[in-house]
């Protein structure tokens, strides 16, 4: 029979005409919005842009800390093995690359764990693509978040910046916990203002929620404890975050405060439950308390103290500034009977004996420089050696053109006072302590241009509540309570705080 007459014959007995697969998808993109057009064309080009980079990356050796993650996932893997089969597991290989020196949380030896399960020797190409994969789907279901809880704009501007910089695409290809971390955060932060919005940030009054209590704090938990596990040093955040969404949430919630309490007390417990496996091991394989991770004195005293002093005198020099206060530590240790994470204490205030808050100052806008002077500094790293294309400069400068405004936004809301409503000022509120929490790093801790990864989605986010006061014109927000005093007020003291901490420590270093 003819395809003409048998299409008639199928539309004749169904009653509706057939459509082809591009048919179907040209009808779909007639029923969309023009907003949601530009959405799904902004997760195309995401999606394009990390398929497109990927061969530049796809061979590049593991770099620096991504050893470790991947040790850390193959001896995961070769556990979940042993325990399926009911073989005693090798303690000795957790211990040496799991629990290691103590300088990494284990998150992202946890996500790689899946592939090494599968593929027990994934090349490097695997492991590159399973990455890409991976952060590229977080990123969209934080962009779902962010549309759901924020809007459509603030959900457009998270898949630009930073969803659409070519260095951020290829350091989704990359092993490092700093790009999901910064993800996880932004998923954190939008559950915060879901569970704010259901208190009283709408004319409507007071909402009731029909779940538990319970299970929006656990959520609110897991995404905390999966921030941290990633990467240790939005500890600071996730508490800011948390104790900011819990002083809100009372003064707010009016009869409902005891269950925003009750709330608040679940997200806690289901952090501190989840982090003691991992303090408990760490604790017992390196022989003293560990908390998180166990690099903090050696790193204050190679950021601030004098790296000459750090053994007591000069290090082992055939060594890197890490391993060699590492061994030597571990020498005092054998030698004292402390702990070797006493003696590196005690190492790093030697080292730091001589410092005054002149140096201290100077280290400090030293670390700043570095954290946000150049965005695309781990380009050539990630360049692969068959790369078809020149990856550092076809990535570099995209990056710079974009990054440099991106931060330039960041420093502009950390200075913006919002007053239009209630939720704008929470919204307001929350992205400030984010970001502000993120900047401590270059006060206690060596900044180096991949730590912007975590920052990067909150630039986004603050680019699309700017946006969204400079269209209101000071108008409040249409269906929010009018903004409160007190709200106004915190916000200053966090604008006030910001400009005399860089005022203090400029005046210093100068």
């Amino acid at each position: 029979m003819p395809s003409a007459l048998l299409d008639e014959e199928v539309h004749a007995r169904h009653g509706r005409p057939l459509l082809s697969v591009p048919g179907l998808l040209a009808r779909r993109w007639a029923d969309l919005s023009r907003p949601q057009r530009i959405l799904v064309g902004l997760v195309a080009a995401v999606v394009l842009l990390r398929i497109g980079l990927f061969p530049g990356v796809a061979g590049t050796p593991v770099y620096g800390d991504e050893a470790y993650y991947v040790d850390g996932a193959r001896a995961l893997s070769n556990l979940v093995r042993d325990l399926v089969s009911f073989t005693a597991p090798d303690t000795a290989e957790l211990s040496q690359n799991v629990a290691g020196n103590g300088w990494f949380m284990p998150g992202m030896s946890v996500l790689l764990t899946p592939l090494f399960v599968i593929v027990p020797q994934a090349p490097i190409e695997l492991v590159r693509a399973y990455l890409g994969v991976a952060s590229t789907v977080l990123l969209l279901l934080a962009v779902l978040g962010v549309r759901r809880h924020l809007g459509r704009v603030a959900a457009g501007a998270v898949l630009v910046v930073p969803g659409l910089i070519p260095m951020y695409a290829v350091f989704g290809f990359a092993a490092y916990g700093d790009l999901i971390a910064g993800l996880l955060v932004v998923m954190l932060l939008t559950q915060a203002v879901a569970l704010l919005r259901r208190t009283r940030l709408t004319d409507g009054g007071e909402h009731p929620d029909p779940a538990p209590p319970w299970r929006g704090g656990i959520h609110l938990g897991l995404l905390a404890i999966a921030a941290v596990y990633f990467r240790s040093s939005v500890s600071i955040l996730v508490v800011g975050l948390l104790g900011t969404t819990l002083l809100a949430g009372v003064v707010l919630a009016r009869a409902q405060w005891r269950r925003l309490v009750a709330t608040m007390l679940a997200a806690a417990a289901a952090f501190v439950v989840l982090l003691a496996p991992w303090s408990a091991y760490a604790s017992h394989e390196l022989g003293g308390r560990v908390l998180t991770t166990t690099s903090v004195p050696t790193v204050l005293a190679n950021t601030f103290g004098d790296r000459d002093d750090v053994c007591y005198g000069e290090c082992d020099p055939g060594s890197s500034i890490w391993f060699s206060p590492l061994r030597y530590s571990r020498e005092v240790a054998r030698a004292t009977g402390i702990s070797e994470m006493q003696a590196a204490a005690e190492m790093s205030l030697y080292a730091r004996a001589d410092v005054t808050a002149e140096s201290y100052a100077r280290d400090v806008l030293g670390n700043l420089a570095r954290y946000l002077r150049n965005p695309a500094g781990f380009a050539r790293i990630f360049e692969s050696p068959t790369a078809p294309y020149p990856i550092a400069e076809v990535v570099g400068a995209l990056t710079y053109l974009m990054a440099f405004p991106a931060f330039l936004v960041g420093l502009v809301m950390l200075l913006h006072v919002e007053r239009r409503g209630a939720g704008a000022q929470v919204r307001s509120l929350l992205v400030k302590i984010a970001i502000g929490a993120l900047l401590v790093q270059p006060f206690v801790h060596i900044a180096g241009s991949r730590y912007w990864m975590t920052l990067a989605p909150l630039l986004g986010l603050s680019a699309a509540l700017l946006h969204d006061a400079a269209r209101s014109r000071g108008r409040p927000v249409e269906g929010e309570v009018a903004g409160l005093v007190w709200l106004t007020r915190l916000q200053v003291v966090l604008v006030v705080s910001v400009v005399a901490v860089a005022a203090v420590v400029v005046g210093l270093a100068v």
